[in-house]
């Protein structure tokens, strides 16, 4: 079957609207990582804390979290309705929903460590740190399917 989004416009520029999407989510995880470092850095008393930086990392966080799994569903929609192939049958599709599954996990354990679970702390940094880096893998394997 040939790529729709070759010859309609209207799936071109919605073909695009998934990539555009993560580009902006993968931002505002980067940012709530660098929040979250600082975070980890100020409790260990490497640095000092700024006021305001757990709420400034829940709330970058949660956006970033949502507009991942926002993304990933629009993705894979994208796949089977805009370009006619079958769900999860590139390694874009396969990373990426490691990566939405990753900040899933990463959100989960976040919201038991805002609950005061502090034996979340670790998981919570591993899973988001496995999710950036599956975010990674599909970012640049995503790049061979753009339209």
């Amino acid at each position: 079957m040939s790529d729709p989004t070759g010859s309609d416009p209207l799936a071109f520029w919605l073909a695009w609207l998934h990539p555009a999407l993560m580009v902006l989510a993968l931002g505002l995880a980067g940012m709530a990582a660098r929040s979250g470092i600082h975070l980890r850095r100020s409790r260990l008393g490497l640095e000092r804390r700024r006021p305001g930086a757990r709420a400034r990392h829940l709330r970058v966080a949660r956006a970033a979290v949502a507009l991942v799994l926002v993304g990933a569903a629009g993705g894979a929609a994208s796949m089977v309705w805009l370009r006619g192939r079958e769900l999860l049958d590139t390694f874009h599709g396969l990373a990426g929903l490691a990566a939405a599954l990753l900040f899933a996990t990463a959100g989960l354990f976040g919201r038991r460590l805002s609950r005061g679970h502090a034996a979340s702390r670790g998981p919570h940094a591993g899973s988001a740190l496995m999710a950036l880096l599956a975010a990674a893998a599909a970012a640049v394997s995503g790049f061979v399917l753009l339209p």
